[in-house]
């Protein structure tokens, strides 16, 4: 509870001192786009290692073994192509949201189209953040997440990402990526240098829960029975299109100081990533081998080492993971603002895009008191991003300046290539059917090939119109 204290007192010490360095919009949303490449890759790792990268793939360790390794494998392989194809270009845009990337390249009803699909699925992953750090909170202090816990840590992300915007966001993910890191390296180092006494059981627990055989400790297969290559070929497409050209993800490059301080950032993320996930699917691996489900209720992986180890491991641990949940979050949070207020409602003013940080977050924090139902449905808007929007606008901005687009089939592309993801999520979430895997996947090729056939060799005329 006092390393809890601490760490809030140090998150409120860098926010109220950025308050004050806070003197324009580009400051506010871009953190005045004079970060260094090692803020930029801290900023950049903590976004990534969200919930999903940490507590996700644990979960996802203990069903399928070393092959939850391809979650964040594949997000490497989409920074590393980041890196390649759009940092540079992005950062030379002087955009400050992914919106306004689609109004540059395509047009302003581009603009709105990416707008209104990201401020609305962002309300949701938002409130399931904070639905998530409640409950890790709760579960630290040693009781059920009531509503107090929702309103405390809710109001915790909203008041030093209002108070700072993108300037404290950087700042708190480097201390939140430095901790997290250690806290992850710290456990690794103690349980897997056998310092836990636990190895010796091994042999009794396998005995007793046979089913553990495929994620006992010490199998690295990447491809297994429960996870195949067609599997990891879907994975490639849809989770490796969100690390290619994620909101969240492509916003790191806009804070750099320059084009060649955010390709550095996002290219070492690259490969970073690929570490810390061979690190946090070994740590859940090694839960299931060694103190399995059955054991702790049906808990997180990474929350049962937490009752392992030694209470300044634990300590430290904790508090990793809760940066890893926080820095998702506060990401999340001012990038809706600035995308709701710069792209849909059309202000520049600081005043009104912290009034939104402070509504963003608090209609967050109602639907995550309200329940995940709620919550999955605004949530089915992103369903679109990933088939409908990438590799079109992705292909608007390696093209931009050479090309010129097609508007109506640019727009047929986006609209074809997100229906085939919106309607199978839909379908699941309000009537339990389960559509085709490889739906999406449809998708995402018919609005390839439409962003294709969309581009027009320009004129020598445009060309120099576009230069001046």
């Amino acid at each position: 509870m006092k390393l809890l204290i601490i760490y809030f007192l140090a998150l409120s010490f860098i926010c109220l001192r950025d308050f004050f360095k806070v003197k324009n919009l580009d400051d506010y949303v871009v953190a005045g786009r004079r970060q260094s490449a090692a803020l930029v890759f801290m900023s950049l790792m903590a976004t990534v290692l969200g919930a999903s990268a940490t507590v996700g793939i644990a979960a996802r360790a203990e069903k399928i073994g070393f092959a939850a390794f391809w979650w964040l494998g594949v997000g490497a392989i989409g920074l590393f192509l980041q890196g390649i194809f759009l940092s540079q270009k992005v950062h030379d845009l002087k955009v400050r949201t992914l919106p306004e990337i689609a109004e540059k390249c395509v047009g302003k009803s581009g603009r709105k189209l990416v707008a209104l699909i990201i401020a609305v699925s962002w309300i949701g992953i938002i409130a399931a953040q904070f639905a998530a750090l409640a409950g890790f909170i709760g579960l630290v202090l040693g009781h059920e997440a009531g509503k107090e816990v929702v309103l405390i840590t809710a109001a915790i992300v909203i008041i030093y990402t209002l108070l700072g915007g993108q300037l404290s966001v950087v700042r708190t993910d480097a201390l939140q990526f430095t901790i997290l890191s250690l806290g992850f390296l710290l456990a690794a180092i103690y349980l897997f240098g056998g310092f836990s006494g636990l190895e010796s059981k091994a042999a009794i627990i396998t005995a007793e829960n046979p089913s553990k055989t495929l994620v006992t400790f010490g199998n690295f297969a990447l491809l297994n029975e429960k996870f195949t290559f067609p599997d990891l070929l879907m994975m490639t497409f849809t989770v490796g299109g969100a690390y290619f050209l994620g909101p969240d993800v492509i916003s790191r490059n806009l804070v750099a100081k320059e084009a060649g301080a955010a390709k550095k950032a996002v290219l070492a993320g690259s490969l970073a990533i690929i570490i810390f996930s061979i690190l946090i699917v070994s740590l859940g691996m090694w839960a299931a081998t060694y103190v399995p489900d059955s054991l702790a209720m049906g808990t997180n992986p990474l929350f049962r080492l937490v009752s392992l180890l030694p209470l300044p491991l634990a300590g430290l641990l904790s508090v990793g993971l809760l940066s890893a949940l926080l820095s998702s979050a506060d990401t999340c949070l001012i990038n809706s603002a600035a995308i709701l207020g710069s792209d849909i409602i059309g202000t520049q003013r600081i005043a009104v895009l912290r009034l939104l940080v402070i509504v963003i977050g608090a209609l967050a924090t109602f639907l995550a008191l309200l329940g995940h139902d709620i919550i999955a449905l605004l949530t089915i808007a992103y369903s679109v991003y990933t088939p409908g929007i990438v590799a079109p606008l992705a292909l608007a901005i390696m093209t931009h300046k050479k090309y010129a687009i097609r508007k109506p089939l640019w727009y047929a592309g986006v609209c074809l290539g997100g229906l085939f993801g919106l309607v199978p999520a839909i379908l699941a979430a309000a009537s339990k059917i389960v559509c085709p895997p490889w739906l999406p996947h449809i998708g995402m090729a018919i609005s390839l090939i439409l962003a294709l056939m969309s581009l027009k060799k320009r004129s020598n005329k445009e060309g120099l119109s576009l230069e001046s």
